[in-house]
């Protein structure tokens, strides 16, 4: 079973504050090229797989059944993409499709910025506005 990494609603932190589920950089998170990975992506699937692997970057995607026409079908419901832009920041978009938004709508971007040490840098900001996929820029 996954280990649970829920956070307080509102945990207090400071800006210099350790994140309540954060992890040391040294727990292998080094790409077969010798840098620092932007990500360690985690996946368990029941109690039987698991994959927790060092990432550049990362597409995950969920589809769930559903029934449509009278025909059961997998659907794409959720895909997580995790990226490195070319300013060095670090992202994480969330996407979710539904019969409302066939084309998909962007529900979060989280980003941070390691690169940046500058004292008023918040760990993490996060975008909750939802966005229609094809106004986003590539």
């Amino acid at each position: 079973m996954a280990e649970d990494v829920t956070v307080a609603k509102n945990p207090t932190l400071r800006k210099d504050a350790e994140p309540p589920n954060s992890m040391d950089e040294s727990e292998g998170l080094i790409l077969p090229d010798g840098r620092a990975a932007p990500f360690r992506v985690e996946c368990n699937v029941d109690e039987d797989m698991s994959l927790s692997v060092p990432a550049a970057e990362a597409s995950i995607t969920v589809s769930q059944r559903i029934r449509r026409r009278g025909d059961e079908q997998l659907s794409d419901s959720v895909q997580v993409l995790c990226g490195e832009r070319d300013d060095g920041s670090v992202t994480v978009r969330v996407l979710i499709w539904t019969p409302k938004f066939p084309d998909g709508l962007q529900i979060a971007l989280v980003t941070s910025r390691p690169g940046r040490a500058a004292a008023d840098n918040d760990l993490i900001e996060c975008d909750l506005g939802h966005k229609q996929i094809e106004s986003l820029p590539g």
